[in-house]
């Protein structure tokens, strides 16, 4: 704001606040009145005799200035002027002087006056200017510290809004020292704040950051990965001029689970590429077979030796049981839109199990089938099928891994009166789930299996296909004594039947 702006702006405040004359006689009081009036000024004065009335009537109000003679009844000027310091009010105050005395003016100044003037009849004609004057520099220094406030308090969201940002941010300069820090850097390392400044940041990270002089000269921000105890940081740098000299700007954030992620859905679309060759590989086995089949049914009726026909028989049973195997490769690869329809928990058992049998017989895996007669489900058969088979699979690592001779894989169904659903019980005496892995098991990725076994998806899909169907999951286990997996599967209302 331009000085005379602010003038007038200090003419507006005169004509609604009063203006306090302390102490004085009447005749000084008089030449007060007459200088405001002969400038036209449309002031309150207010005349007060002794410090201490005046030094209540400003607690109580406000005024747009204070005139105080150097010489009061009860105190002297300059104690008033300390004693109004003290409040800490904005007001204005001008000394009004007994002489010339400059050692007594800079003393008024140094104790917190805004002006003064002589103690003479010539001088009160200049009261109006000098107050015109110190309202206007009042003005001035009032908006000066209202923009410093607004800096300030901008500065204090802003650190807060850095404090509340998780990444690592912080400020160094040439040599490497931290000028600043967010929280996130000294929570981590637990320090505190306040003394952060001047603390390498390799005796923080334990490792050397982009060279901040090259990147500060460079003019451009880096960004690059560091480890840092164990994980992954993607690390960017700016230069910065701070104070009038070059500093850097680094922000580290955590990476690790990113890249984990990344690493995983690119796991993941290898297994979908795997799939798409399994499906493209039984389609390739499904034409041979075919013809093996027909051509040994032809052998087998044109064959007359009764030994013959058996051998030809084990090559058709062989070949039927091939086919049946690709066949169910084809519907379990099969991508298609989920379709419900009416379905047989038993019987989408079975044909899971056609899947792995000769594997099970061939590791002495036993089968124990406990099936009530149950109603038909609505489900979709494949993703049923699919977490079906999920489970045998975990069941058979679990058994073979720990060389387990005497493996054991029950299933059962049953049918829940109270909740209305179908209850299917997948269970192995392998060694069970240790207490600190159970509730991370149906985390997407989440695998004891070594690199190459496991994928970590099976039983998180086999999750999702169960919440979708509106029924639940959960596992079962003691260590050392198996697993049983639980899987509830709500029956159609009968009018869907």
């Amino acid at each position: 704001m331009s000085i005379k702006k602010a003038t007038e702006k200090s003419k507006d405040l005169s004509s609604s606040l009063p203006i306090l004359f302390i102490g004085g006689d009447l005749g000084d009081r008089t030449l007060a009145g007459k200088a405001f009036r002969r400038h036209a000024m449309d002031v309150i004065l207010e005349f007060v005799p002794s410090g201490k009335e005046a030094l209540d009537i400003i607690r109580r109000q406000s005024a747009v200035a204070v005139f105080v003679n150097q010489s009061l009844p009860d105190m002297d000027g300059f104690t008033f002027l300390r004693e109004v310091k003290k409040l800490n009010l904005p007001t204005p105050l001008i000394m009004i002087m007994e002489n010339d005395d400059e050692k007594l003016i800079l003393k008024a100044l140094r104790e917190g006056a805004y002006d003064f003037l002589n103690k003479s009849s010539r001088s009160f004609h200049t009261l109006p200017v000098v107050l015109d004057r110190c309202l206007a520099r009042h003005e001035v220094v009032r908006q000066k510290a209202a923009k410093e406030k607004l800096i300030t308090e901008s500065k204090k969201n802003w650190l807060a809004i850095l404090d509340g940002i998780t990444d690592f941010i912080f400020m160094t300069d040439t040599e490497g020292r931290i000028i600043k820090a967010n929280r996130a850097v000294s929570n981590h390392f637990g320090k505190n704040p306040k003394f952060m400044a001047g603390v390498q940041y390799h005796d923080l990270f334990g490792t050397e950051l982009p060279n901040e002089t090259g990147v500060a000269t460079a003019n451009q921000p880096s960004t690059q990965e560091i480890a840092i105890d164990g994980d992954t940081y993607l690390i960017s740098s700016f230069p910065l001029q701070y104070d009038n000299k070059p500093t850097t700007i680094y922000v580290l954030k955590n990476i690790t689970e990113m890249r984990r992620l990344k690493e995983q859905l690119h796991h993941a679309d290898k297994l979908a590429s795997l799939g798409l060759l399994v499906s493209g590989v039984a389609h390739e086995i499904n034409n041979p077979l075919t013809g093996v089949i027909a051509y040994a049914e032809l052998l087998e009726m044109e064959l007359a030796e009764m030994e013959s026909k058996i051998k030809v028989k084990k090559i058709l049973d062989s070949a039927e049981r091939c086919k049946k195997i690709v066949d169910n490769l084809l519907t379990f690869s099969r991508q298609q839109i989920s379709t419900k329809t009416l379905e047989s928990i038993n019987d989408i058992i079975e044909r899971t199990l056609d899947l792995r049998n000769y594997w099970l017989a061939v590791h002495n895996i036993q089968i124990v089938k406990d099936y009530h007669n149950i109603r038909a489900v609505f489900v979709d058969a494949q993703q049923i099928q699919q977490v079906i088979l999920n489970l045998i699979l975990n069941a058979e690592h679990a058994i073979t891994s720990h060389n387990k001779q005497d493996g054991k894989i029950t299933l059962v169904t049953r049918y829940d009166r109270d909740k209305h659903h179908v209850v299917i019980k997948i269970s192995d005496n392998g060694p069970g789930i240790p207490p600190n892995i159970m509730p991370m098991i149906f985390d997407p990725f989440f695998t004891t299996k070594p690199v190459g076994v496991g994928t970590g998806l099976g039983l998180s899909i086999s999750y999702g296909i169960i919440m979708e169907h509106g029924g639940t999951i959960r596992a079962e286990s003691h260590e050392g004594e198996g697993v049983t997996f639980a899987i509830e599967l709500p029956l159609p209302s009968k009018n869907l039947q």
